[in-house]
């Protein structure tokens, strides 16, 4: 089945055969040149099974005008959350809409303020480093033109950086290898509409420009990850390039692994991991409570935020990617705090949906209404990254009376349903079976930062490429590694 698209017919008319052969071409350049994950029966490094990570045939159509509005907001994004990391008062008045409904976004920000009582407000390490992604939905409406709309901005381990690439790669073969035919809808697949994505070289020169920075040639990147992770070959690309185009070296340890064999030298409060000097320490992990297993992992972030290592993020920048974070910044006056160029904060403004709390201001009274009278208008999310925690439609009234003590509801948020075109199809490959349908795309453009944060300087600002991420329409939550999504590339229409 296919839709139609500017006029043509797409996805292309395959035969059978033709997509069997283009399944099979998919598959093999995947396992060949990384586009892969670790298998679910190999939670163990020492297991080397593998397979492709789910992938769409096609690239997915995106509005290049869209595409280009999100690129080019990306670096006024990347500045707007630096400055929130930086402001202790405004994230401490966060913290305390949280106390007592979120304990691990509060243990994250008690940490914060314990390391800022021993530094006496002075950071051992003024330079932070952020590598985010903002990700936005076309949003339709029967009046007006598609537009996109901000899901989330992601300060910690913003994943599919390194697959991302090679996505578009594999598309990009395929299209040269004229495996899509040449029947109705193939003439919208070419160079200029299947751009190459930098998202991998880009967030590994964030990296190397912080290491730069830090000014240690002999120091290393110090990954911080989940044991066992399954998504380890889109972080191996980014070690790879780091390698490759700074000549620096990478180190991968789990937060066990840095609270057993890492250690700061309290004189000159350099962070050593296994003797080997640490110059940036990017976390890949950290971002749940799962992550932190004993003590000793709350002690080893401590320990790392207490050093001179350079931070990709600091607990303050974690913390700025809470959705609370994002809900108040829907507020004009707030956001003009941040954002004091009009037209700057008018475009960023542009892609905000509307956002409440649950708390007992009037906004969220009004949100407690909402809830009552249209909740499949909806969508309820916590504070935390990673997916499948948020709740939609219908199912929220009875979510929240099931959390009998009303005051946990302040650890969420309400925001309005993005509505998103339901007339694209395509076709996904997952576990070698292929399935046809219709779809929804999410972008999520890179952005690296590094800045100041005693003098609140910006030292590098750049967007660094995109991901795409398809999912069946029928499925509401769209995470990859979680068993939602699929990754793709975009077509630029």
């Amino acid at each position: 089945m296919s839709t139609i698209l500017n006029g043509a017919t797409y996805p292309p008319t395959l035969t059978e055969e033709e997509t069997a052969n283009l399944t099979v071409a998919l598959r093999d350049w995947s396992l060949s040149l990384g586009l892969v994950i670790r298998a679910p029966a190999a939670a163990h490094p020492e297991d080397e099974a593998s397979v492709h990570v789910p992938l769409t045939l096609h690239p997915s159509p995106f509005p290049k005008k869209l595409f280009d509005q999100a690129r080019n907001l990306q670096t006024a994004f990347n500045e707007l959350y630096a400055k929130v990391a930086d402001d202790s008062k405004f994230l401490t008045e966060i913290t305390k809409e949280l106390a007592g409904v979120d304990d691990f976004m509060s243990d994250l920000w008690k940490l914060h303020l314990e390391v800022e009582e021993i530094t006496q407000g002075v950071p051992t390490q003024a330079l932070s480093l952020g590598l985010f992604r903002s990700d936005y939905l076309l949003h339709t409406t029967s009046t007006a033109e598609p537009s996109i709309r901000q899901v989330e901005l992601n300060t910690i381990s913003a994943s599919f950086g390194g697959l991302s690439s090679r996505a578009a790669d594999c598309h990009r073969f395929l299209q040269k290898s004229a495996l899509y035919g040449s029947g109705p809808g193939s003439e919208l697949l070419k160079d200029e509409t299947m751009p190459v994505n930098p998202s991998a070289r880009g967030l590994a020169k964030g990296l190397g420009v912080a290491h730069n920075a830090y000014g240690a040639s002999e120091a290393i990147v110090l990954f911080v990850v989940q044991p066992g992770e399954r998504n380890a070959f889109d972080q191996r690309w980014l070690e790879y390039y780091l390698l490759e185009d700074f000549g620096v070296v990478s180190v991968r340890a789990s937060l066990e692994e840095v609270a057993e064999f890492g250690e700061m030298d309290p004189a000159s409060k350099e962070f050593r991991y296994k003797d080997r000097h640490v110059a940036v320490v990017y976390y890949r992990a950290g971002y749940t409570p799962a992550d932190y297993t004993t003590p000793a992992t709350w002690e080893a972030r401590k320990t790392m935020e207490l050093s001179k290592a350079i931070k990709c993020p600091t607990l303050a920048t974690h913390f700025a990617g809470a959705k609370k974070v994002q809900q108040v910044l829907v507020d004009e006056l707030i956001l003009a705090k941040f954002v004091p160029d009009n037209e700057v904060r008018g475009k960023l403004k542009s892609t905000f949906a509307d956002i409440l709390p649950l708390d007992d201001s009037e906004l969220g009274k009004k949100a407690r209404k909402l809830i009552e009278t249209c909740p499949e208008k909806y969508v309820l999310k916590p504070q935390r990254e990673g997916g499948g925690n948020n709740v939609y439609r219908d199912k929220i009234p009875g979510f929240l009376k099931d959390l009998k003590d009303e005051t946990l509801w302040r650890g969420y948020i309400l925001m309005e349903l993005i509505e998103p075109p339901l007339d694209v199809r395509n076709l996904i490959i997952r576990a070698g079976k292929v399935n046809d349908g219709h779809v929804i795309s999410e972008l999520g453009i890179f952005g690296c930062v590094l800045w100041d944060s005693t003098t609140h300087e910006i030292k590098q600002n750049f967007e660094a490429g995109w991901l795409l991420r398809t999912k069946f329409a029928d499925s509401e939550e769209g995470g990859v590694a979680a068993g939602f999504g699929s990754i793709d590339s975009v077509l630029l229409i």
